[in-house]
């Protein structure tokens, strides 16, 4: 949703073309389009959204990948996300596209089917029209908004360890919106990063004015910010507990590295700033260098059987079946994908 509002605020046209199921609704104030089935082709695509089109950018988790996007007459690019949590998923994903934008930084090289210069680095980074700091009062000594998993997960026993000592946020479910009104009343924003992931978190919470508390990880993080100027971080449970201990009873220092990082936020992670960059690079190198655009027909089809199997969808993966057996290319290799689809659906 940000992304759409700052291209349409920047001044481009945005059409959002996905599957209903997968966050396929009209913006206010952007170019809509309704939901399209899984399965949909490149050439019906463009013939119901009409006009000329500079780029197809593919915002996972949402957004349709068309089939036939291989022809795409435009250049086509991927913004992939949790490339930390399932590489082989992304690595296939990123065959479709052109350009590939990565938001985690230690999983470049892993992308090495297209050539130079196609790969990117893309951090997170923030509409600061919405993740702002809010004129509240910071009431919070820490906020956490995330996914907290199992009871034994570390980030339920560590949050946990500090609701005890300290005054935190209520744990749920909170929408993307809510989120700024938690981090404008929290002195500190605890993150407790999976793995190497640089998350959306680091972003918010200094782009809402709170003081960002993380793991030391070499994420990128190290390259963007500087600690103990930007940001402040720990290595274990006893340095996290005596950061928070220290920051709350060293209000100024915290006020002032907590300032420090938001100006940096505004200087140079807005998202207005990453959008413009990621348009600039794709403009500089339009060249069709999706490798799904060098496959024969037989391992395009592949591609897509495993992308519908992926996606859950047994109806576009059936489709592909019946228009391959149809057109009289090679479908057999096509039905496992299906029957792997059908089997999960059953027994769930």
């Amino acid at each position: 949703m940000h992304i759409r509002r700052v291209l349409a605020r920047l001044g481009h046209t945005v059409c959002w073309v996905s599957d209903p199921s997968r966050g396929g609704h009209a913006a206010p104030g952007l170019h809509a389009s309704p939901g399209f089935a899984l399965g949909t082709t490149m050439s019906d695509l463009l013939a119901t959204v009409g006009r000329e089109w500079d780029l197809f950018l593919y915002v996972e988790p949402l957004g349709l990948i068309p089939e036939g996007i291989e022809r795409a007459p435009m250049p086509t690019a991927a913004l992939l996300c949790d490339v930390h949590n399932d590489l082989p998923s992304r690595r296939r994903l990123a065959r479709f596209f052109d350009h590939v934008f990565l938001y985690h930084r230690n999983y470049l090289g892993a992308f090495d089917e297209h050539p130079p210069g196609h790969v990117h680095w893309h951090p997170y980074a923030c509409d600061l029209e919405v993740f702002r700091p809010l004129a509240v009062e910071r009431d919070l000594d820490l906020a956490w908004v995330g996914q907290l998993f199992d009871a034994g997960h570390e980030r339920g026993r560590i949050l946990a360890q500090l609701r005890q000592r300290w005054r935190m946020n209520e744990q749920r479910w909170y929408l993307q919106d809510e989120i700024p009104a938690v981090y404008s009343r929290a002195k500190i924003v605890v993150n407790l990063p999976l793995s190497d992931d640089l998350n959306f978190r680091v972003f918010e919470a200094m782009s809402c004015g709170a003081l960002l508390l993380t793991r030391r990880v070499a994420n990128g993080q190290e390259l963007l910010f500087e600690e103990g100027r930007h940001y402040a971080a720990f290595a274990d449970e006893a340095e996290l507990h005596a950061k928070v201990e220290y920051y709350l009873t060293h209000e100024e220092e915290r006020a002032r590295i907590a300032a420090d990082g938001h100006a940096e936020i505004v200087r140079a992670h807005r998202l207005d700033t990453r959008l413009t960059a990621l348009l600039e690079t794709v403009q500089a190198d339009a060249a069709p260098a999706a490798p799904v655009r060098r496959m024969t027909q037989t391992a395009i089809d592949r591609e897509y059987a495993w992308l519908y199997e992926y996606w859950k969808s047994l109806e576009a993966g059936a489709r592909l079946v019946r228009s391959a057996k149809t057109s009289g290319r090679s479908w057999i290799p096509l039905l496992p994908p299906v029957l792997r689809t059908l089997v999960r659906a059953t027994v769930r």
